[in-house]
């Protein structure tokens, strides 16, 4: 499926694809589709495509990667996401919401928390804190930066731990990319690098699977609703976790799928869970009033 509109570095600095919804009246509603730290932009159009063929008019927004945006997992403007906000405001969407996956789940939280116009979020294995940038080219290594900057400024962050031997080990013995450790301080991290949920002004669904090997999106959800339930936060909150399923929640084919064990061990029940939180964000979306 081709876009409708594509926005290479224009005027305002955003490269984004547009899809227009398929099947259904027209509509003030848009969502915003932020992929996961491969930084896959065709993965991320792929991702707005699928809404599109299901009604929902999307944009698939690169964050990083492109000659314009951050050249790793380091110093991401969140700006990227207001930018889209506004420039979907000016192609006359009134409601607009956020889909990430991944990193993009953690950049869709933050986003919504600092940006009021964004009326509804949908975090897919998400984390609840700002974390430590990483450079990824020429080789992976931390950097004393955070992985996300607002209003030029870095964000606090909760450091990373790269051991690489630790990191091994543990792939080896789940079967699976499994990057756990690296995010071990995120349990105790400081408040000041969680992200303020409760500050987004619309409601709020979280996906996750119950044994995520690429990082605790799962403990980071049950976090994610303690704090709502304890700031009184006024707007819906649904959560989902699936069982023998796994960090990469989407039911399209990738090389993400391969890399986790469940999804050898267990292809069905992981895919009926993938196939389950695509509609589970179609219909929290769809219901927007």
């Amino acid at each position: 499926m081709q876009p409708d509109r594509i926005l290479s570095y224009a005027s305002d600095g955003l490269t984004a694809a547009l899809y227009r919804g398929r099947y259904a009246p027209p509509s003030n509603r848009i969502v915003i589709m932020l992929g996961g730290s491969d930084g896959s932009y065709a993965l991320t159009q792929t991702y707005a495509a699928v809404f599109a063929e299901n009604g929902l008019t999307a944009l698939a927004v690169p964050y990083w990667g492109q000659p314009h945006l951050a050249q790793g997992l380091a110093q991401i403007a969140v700006e990227t996401v207001e930018t889209a906000v506004r420039r979907a405001q000016k192609m006359g969407f009134c409601q607009t919401g956020v889909w990430g996956i991944s990193m993009g789940a953690q950049l869709a939280l933050l986003a919504a928390s600092l940006i009021p116009d964004i009326g509804r979020v949908a975090a897919v294995s998400p984390l609840d804190v700002c974390v430590q940038g990483l450079q990824t080219a020429p080789r992976r290594k931390l950097l004393d930066c955070s992985a996300f900057t607002w209003r030029g400024c870095d964000l606090p962050y909760c450091p990373l731990h790269m051991n690489r031997l630790r990191v091994l080990r543990d792939c080896v013995k789940t079967r699976s990319l499994c990057l756990r450790s690296c995010y071990r301080d995120a349990v105790g991290a400081a408040e000041e690098t969680r992200i303020r949920v409760e500050n987004i002004q619309g409601a709020v669904l979280l996906l996750s699977a119950e044994d995520d090997t690429m990082w605790p999106s799962y403990e980071a959800a049950r976090r994610i609703i303690r704090r709502l339930e304890d700031g009184g936060f006024q707007y819906p909150v649904i959560e989902r976790t699936y069982h023998r399923a796994g960090h990469y929640l989407f039911p399209v084919e990738s090389r993400w799928h391969k890399l986790f064990a469940n999804a050898r061990r267990y292809p069905q029940d992981y895919m009926a869970a993938a196939r389950d939180a695509l509609a589970q964000a179609l219909d929290f979306f769809h219901g927007w009033q």
